[in-house]
């Protein structure tokens, strides 16, 4: 039988984890790659919490109060990150889930300070070795990632870039010959403001982006450019690309530091850059698209 008090205030310290979490990944792209083992973990501290709080029983009813507990402290986050439009409404069920397992764990963990018998250890252990592989075959399957991954960007978008009031307009290549290529441009004010060219490559040591600035008439912004943007991470409807090269002040080929495209359904998405800015300030921009009528 579940503990209702311990399952109450082992969500409350759950979800106050995880909502700040999902808060600040809203504004930070480093924080928001962490939303995958960042909010399973609140959810195995919310699983250890609830069996630290009931009195000793049986340990099947101690996990399943770690399953209720990791579930839905998850839920609750998952859901403001929804609504923030970070996640997909799909992550509800997916990361609910995911969470559910390592809340379980969590409750199983926990009797270890109640001093269970070894006999509980040999299925918890299980689990845990289970759960831990689950990030590095994630990476894997980042590490194996091509061009093909990102056929869904094909066609023709339109965006609102909120840091300037532009509006934003781009149209990207199918998957061809490990090779996507798009063409930008960003409306400020009734003016072109830049035109920018992008490919997605299939690289050796995986899917490497670049993209260059012109002015209207082609002349270029970056007139010394070095870049090299890694896929790093490519995690459900999140893929996230690092720049290689150094930063080095006066050469603007070096001030984008990470880039990610945020799937939002199959025809929206957010492009996001965290970049140097010319006075040496960290910069955030970011546009979201949604697919032009046909």
């Amino acid at each position: 039988m579940l503990n209702a008090r311990a399952v109450s205030q082992a969500t409350l310290v759950g979800t106050v984890l995880q909502v700040a979490m999902v808060v600040a990944g809203h504004y930070s792209t480093a924080v928001a790659l962490l939303f995958a083992v960042g909010g399973m973990g609140f959810s195995l501290v919310a699983g250890v919490l609830y069996g630290l709080l009931v009195p000793r029983g049986r340990w099947g009813g101690i996990v399943l109060g770690g399953v209720v507990a990791g579930a839905a402290c998850a839920f609750l986050g998952i859901l403001l990150s929804r609504a923030f439009g970070d996640v997909p409404t799909s992550l509800l069920l997916l990361g609910t889930c995911s969470s559910a397992v390592t809340g379980g764990i969590g409750g199983a963990l926990s009797l270890l300070f109640h001093r269970r018998t070894s006999g509980v250890l040999v299925p918890m252990l299980a689990l845990a070795l289970l759960s831990s592989r689950a990030p590095a075959q994630a990476q894997q399957a980042g590490a194996q990632a091509t061009t093909a991954d990102f056929a869904w960007l094909a066609g023709h978008w339109q965006g609102d870039m909120a840091s300037s009031g532009g509006t934003a307009e781009i149209v990207f290549t199918p998957p061809a010959a490990g090779t996507i290529t798009g063409v930008m441009r960003l409306v400020i004010g009734g003016k072109v403001a830049v035109v920018e060219l992008i490919s997605l490559v299939d690289g050796p040591a995986g899917v490497e982006m670049r993209f260059r600035h012109f002015s209207p008439d082609l002349k270029a912004y970056e007139t010394d450019y070095r870049q090299a943007m890694r896929l790093k991470t490519l995690d459900g409807a999140r893929a996230t690309f690092e720049n290689q090269v150094p930063y080095e002040a006066g050469v603007m080929s070096t001030q984008p530091r990470m880039s990610a495209f945020l799937r939002e359904g199959e025809d929206a998405f957010v492009a996001h850059s965290d970049i140097i800015g010319e006075e040496g300030k960290p910069q955030v921009i970011e546009v979201r698209y949604r697919r032009a009528p046909a």
